[in-house]
C-alpha cells in the first residue's frame, strides 16, 4: 500500500537546517489500535522504521506514542519527540 505525504509534511521534511544532522531524530510516527511504529533519521541520514523492543545502538525502544519515542539507555530513558517547525521570518 502506498500513501501519500501530505503537503505540510513534505514542506517540513525539506527544510534545510530544521534537524541536526549528527543524533538520532524522530522525524514520524504511526500509531493506532494495533500498530505503533515511529520512523527515525540516524546520524548517518538513513531512516529507520522502528516499534517497541527494537534495539538501536542508542537504546531500546520502550514506547511509542503521537510525535514521541521513548529509549531506554545505559543512562535512563531518552525522549525523542518531533521537532517543532521552525516559524517563519518576519519580513523586513
Amino acid at each position: 500500500m502506498s500513501e501519500k505525504t501530505n503537503s505540510t509534511t513534505a514542506k517540513l521534511a525539506t527544510q534545510s537546517g530544521v534537524l541536526p544532522l549528527r543524533s538520532l531524530q524522530l522525524i514520524g510516527t504511526v500509531t493506532s489500535e494495533n500498530t505503533r511504529r515511529a520512523l527515525l533519521r540516524q546520524a548517518d541520514r538513513k531512516i529507520k522504521t522502528v516499534s517497541v523492543g527494537d534495539k538501536l545502538r542508542q537504546g531500546t525502544v520502550v514506547a511509542i506514542d503521537e510525535g514521541i519515542v521513548i529509549l531506554n539507555t545505559t543512562n535512563g530513558t531518552h525522549t525523542l519527540r518531533i521537532p517543532a517547525a521552525p516559524q517563519p521570518r518576519a519580513a523586513a
